[in-house]
């Protein structure tokens, strides 16, 4: 709870004082009437008292802790990609025969590349290649993209004139994934498409499609947003369809949502977010559930029809609590305490920054 907090500045002894007033004219000096305490008696250098403004309410305080974080939303947002980002990350077909024969994996660069080289100069590719791909999974997790993406490159240069494929693949979908991550959308374009040619030459449906999806969010990122819409709706949707697989529909309903969201057309986010739900809840399939409800009551946050947006901005923090996914739980707080700012909600909406600060310590 806020305390008012008031200052009395003023010399001598502090006596009870009812109203104060000027000595002359009948004036009154504190017309907010929150001096209560003034020495009458005092005859020192300067005014009779020092008149500070009222104490801030309790309102004031709150808009101003909530316009001081708006700036930091971006941040959320950015984390909440690079969680994206590791949970997408591929691990190449030896990746379970690397867990059985090379851990504990090595903990130091020189130790990596030590390793690495090895392998290398006994061309026994396939392995130096998978371990570089797990070198490059340590990088990203450590949040050093750069090194990821280096790393990433070296190892498809040298897979890249060999016959195995599928890890070829492999390496040019994780690439893409940083590179898109990182802002350099022409690199990850070229390589997504190399991806889906790969698919399309091992008759691999479901990797067509999931790099039909991919290549879409990078064409909305380069405000191609026809060609992205095109990408999802006519070319991966129906392979989804013909391969009934339900989970990869999902995402890429999820995926068309936030391109629209892009182009700041909520209702046709929503129409593709209510399918993503339903299909989700119809095949008991909960993971995406909580950035379903989260982008849902965005949508709706944007189109300002508060009440509803709270609504699911309150269903999507319970199923991101079940998840424990706490990057989620912070971008909901973050709006859901400034819809309850707008609302009028005072008590909650202190509850929900206290919350919000208790998580952004704790994950940045």
């Amino acid at each position: 709870m806020f305390k008012k907090v008031r200052v009395l500045l003023a010399l001598g002894l502090i006596f009870p004082l009812s109203g104060l007033m000027a000595q002359s004219d009948g004036e009154l000096l504190d017309p907010a009437g929150y001096v209560t305490k003034y020495n009458p008696s005092f005859k020192g250098i300067g005014p009779k008292v020092y008149v500070l403004p009222a104490p801030r309410t309790k309102e004031e305080v709150l808009v101003d802790s909530y316009q001081e974080k708006k700036g930091f939303y971006d941040s959320i947002a950015r984390k909440l990609d690079y969680q994206n980002l590791i949970e997408e990350y591929k691990q190449t077909s030896n990746a379970a025969y690397l867990q059985q024969h090379f851990t504990p994996f090595p903990e130091t660069p020189e130790q990596w590349n030590k390793l690495i080289q090895t392998l290398h100069r006994n061309n026994n590719i396939q392995l130096a290649t998978g371990l570089t791909n797990e070198y490059a999974w340590q990088a990203l997790k450590g949040k050093n993209i750069s090194q990821t993406i280096g790393l990433l490159i070296g190892a498809l240069n040298s897979i890249q004139k060999t016959e195995f494929n599928r890890d070829m693949a492999i390496i040019q979908f994780n690439l893409a994934n940083a590179y898109l991550y990182n802002g350099n959308y022409k690199d990850a374009d070229a390589l997504q498409e190399q991806y889906l040619q790969k698919a399309v030459d091992s008759k691999s449906l479901t990797e067509q499609a999931d790099a039909l999806v991919k290549i879409a969010l990078i064409r909305a990122y380069e405000k191609e947003y026809r060609a992205a819409e095109s990408s999802i709706i006519r070319r991966a949707i129906p392979i989804y369809n013909k391969t009934k697989d339900y989970n990869g529909k999902i995402k890429a309903w999820i995926q068309l949502a936030k391109i629209y969201q892009i182009q700041n057309k909520h209702t046709e986010a929503q129409w593709f977010l209510i399918q993503a739900r339903d299909l989700a809840a119809a095949k008991n399939m909960k993971l995406d559930l909580p950035e379903i409800e989260y982008m849902l009551a965005y949508s709706k946050y944007a189109q300002q029809n508060y009440k509803v947006a709270k609504r699911e901005f309150e269903k999507a923090i319970e199923l991101a609590g079940q998840e424990d996914n706490k990057v989620l739980q912070l971008a909901i707080y973050d709006k859901l305490g400034e819809i309850n700012m707008i609302m009028g909600d005072y008590e909650v909406a202190e509850q929900q920054l206290s919350q919000y600060w208790q998580l952004r310590k704790e994950l940045f």
